[in-house]
């Protein structure tokens, strides 16, 4: 992709809270990713990034509520493509989360998502935006050929 293409894109999508717009998103990434060099081989695996932060969005973060909102943002900027998701929740400290991976949390129903997003992006930082909604915001290194879960 050359330079005239890198910073062409930026898509956002604002729909009340509810889970049936996960995929929307979901088919929105299929899109983009025929415009944007998206690692192919990680493909899936932003994809199941994205849908964790939309779920984690309407569940936790919106409670459920259909009267509040969840926006997604797509973007390249340079070699990083960025896809922050928002929604209208207090937030958390990220130091509350527990490791998955613990004998203790092993079958517990909860507390995979954010462990999944930070397996499978370059890098996920929370976030809270002018307007003071709540975020997730998860980068993809356009140039990075490793294979995320070839290294876990």
């Amino acid at each position: 992709m050359g330079p005239e293409t890198r910073n062409d894109l930026k898509i956002s999508i604002r729909v009340r809270s509810h889970l049936r717009y996960s995929d929307l998103f979901h088919t929105v990434l299929g899109q983009v990713a025929r415009l944007v060099p998206l690692p192919a081989e990680r493909l899936d695996w932003i994809a199941l990034s994205l849908r964790e932060a939309v779920n984690n969005a309407v569940l936790h973060g919106n409670k459920n509520d259909f009267s509040k909102w969840v926006e997604v943002e797509m973007e390249v900027s340079g070699t990083t493509f960025t896809i922050r998701v928002w929604d209208e929740g207090p937030g958390f400290s990220p130091g509350v989360l527990l490791d998955p991976r613990r004998p203790e949390n092993l079958f517990k129903p909860n507390g995979r998502g954010i462990f999944l997003i930070r397996q499978f992006t370059d890098r996920a930082d929370f976030a809270r935006s002018a307007d003071g909604r709540f975020g997730i915001c998860m980068s993809v290194d356009l140039d990075s050929n490793e294979d995320k879960e070839a290294g876990e």
